[in-house]
Order: C-alpha cells, then sequence, then structure tokens
C-alpha cells in the first residue's frame, strides 16, 4: 500500500480550543473538533472512523481478491476486527 498517505490512523476527538494544539497521538491523527464548525458532530465522528478503517479494509480486500480459491471463512476474525474500528468500538 506504497501509494497511500501512511498510517496508521487515529481518531482523535478533540474538545479543547482552536488555538492551541492538539496533543500528539502515534501515527497519523484524524482530528475531530467538539463542536465541530463544518458539520454534524457524530457524521464527523463517523467518517474519522470509516478513514482510519479503510487502509485495513483496503488490505483485507486485496487479500481475499488475491487468494479466491481459499476459504473466505478464515478471513471471518479479521473481518470482524475492522468492523469494530470502523464503527469506532475500538
Amino acid at each position: 500500500m506504497n501509494k497511500f498517505t501512511r498510517g496508521p490512523w487515529n481518531v482523535s476527538v478533540w474538545k479543547g480550543d482552536y488555538d492551541k494544539p492538539m496533543a500528539a497521538a502515534t501515527g497519523v491523527p484524524i482530528a475531530i473538533t467538539h463542536p465541530c464548525p463544518a458539520c454534524d458532530t457524530d457524521e464527523c465522528e463517523a467518517n474519522a472512523h470509516l478513514i482510519a478503517a479503510a487502509p485495513d479494509m483496503y488490505e483485507m480486500l486485496e487479500r481475499m481478491y488475491n487468494n479466491a480459491l481459499e476459504d473466505p471463512t478464515r478471513y471471518r476474525d479479521k473481518i470482524g476486527e475492522i468492523l469494530i474500528k470502523e464503527r469506532g468500538e475500538s
């Protein structure tokens, strides 16, 4: 996946002031400010979790595509982990 922005992506909910820097996070942060001036806060957070999970989803789809003859149920646990991440439950 070297064609894409480096990761890992991490969702950071920032409740601070706009003039103060956000605390450093591991990886590339996707910041959500509260209150979000541009859109609905829940939508912003859902989008951030989707963006954070996108590299994992891409990798899993590529793995399944390249191994089409394998039993897809062997990927079930990893797919579950990705879905948890996408929902923001991790």
